[in-house]
């Protein structure tokens, strides 16, 4: 069961001093409530906020999409923070954040998960979790707040039948998922730990590399082959004989290409 005091429990038990955690038994997004947080109730302390959700009714992936968020099926949370970083940083915070969450499932899972540029978990070869990073720009031209939503599949039942050859969920892989409240607290604990060598682990992580992808952009697609992930986080791409730095868009496989 998902619960907030548990959570605390846990993250005690690790050593951590909890962060505040807003609980939902049930709402539309947490991104969205972590945005209007953010909006309506800006401290001068600037300091980070949890929210999680037992069930999403409105879960949004990137692309505007909607991201299946059923009660009790997975893991469902955002956290609030306020980096003093560029705006352009927001592709490497999504890169972190892969990392970071890959690290805490692997922690208490048996499993390698691996990473779609730029914020797709797999596990399988299929989709086990996807991250959303969203934020606003201040005066300054930096970050004013930003916003890294996690969904993650735990429970078969996270997973329909229409979508069951593409996604996959911690239980179907390993037949024994971790508690929900214990995988939370392990995330918590691995957002605020300092990442070192993020890009090494990325890119380590990475099974796009070498593969031809369909490259998605808002007004066109094509297939382009990758050569490299650089170290900001951009996927480095040929098309045509020529060679191009992908900052933001998106990537999709051949099913029989997914690892």
């Amino acid at each position: 069961m998902l619960d907030r005091v548990k959570i605390i429990e846990e993250l005690e038990k690790l050593g951590v001093i909890p962060p505040e955690i807003i609980f939902y038994e049930s709402t539309d997004s947490t991104n969205t409530r972590a945005k209007e947080y953010a909006r309506e109730k800006y401290s001068a302390e600037k300091r980070p906020v949890v929210f999680i959700a037992n069930e999403q009714t409105g879960g949004r992936g990137r692309r505007g999409r909607s991201f299946v968020s059923e009660k009790g099926a997975g893991i469902y949370l955002s956290i609030l923070t306020y980096p003093d970083e560029r705006c352009a940083d927001a592709t490497a915070a999504t890169a972190r954040a892969a990392v970071m969450l890959s690290e805490a499932i692997e922690s208490l899972c048996d499993c390698s998960i691996k990473i779609k540029w730029v914020n797709d978990l797999y596990l399988g070869g299929k989709k086990l979790a996807g991250i959303l990073t969203e934020g606003e720009m201040g005066e300054n031209g930096k970050i004013a707040y930003q916003v890294v939503g996690m969904g993650i599949n735990v429970y078969k039942n996270a997973i329909s039948e229409e979508i069951s050859h593409i996604a996959t969920s911690l239980e179907s892989e390993t037949n024994n998922p971790p508690d929900r409240s214990v995988l939370v607290a392990k995330i918590i604990e691995k957002f605020f730990t300092e990442q070192s060598d993020c890009y090494r682990k990325y890119k380590a992580r990475s099974f796009i590399i070498g593969k031809t992808v369909t490259v998605i952009k808002l007004t066109e697609s094509y297939e382009a082959k990758v050569l490299d992930i650089t170290p900001d986080f951009s996927l480095l791409i040929e098309c045509d004989g020529k060679q191009e730095r992908l900052f933001t868009g998106e990537i999709s496989l051949r099913v029989n290409e997914k690892q």
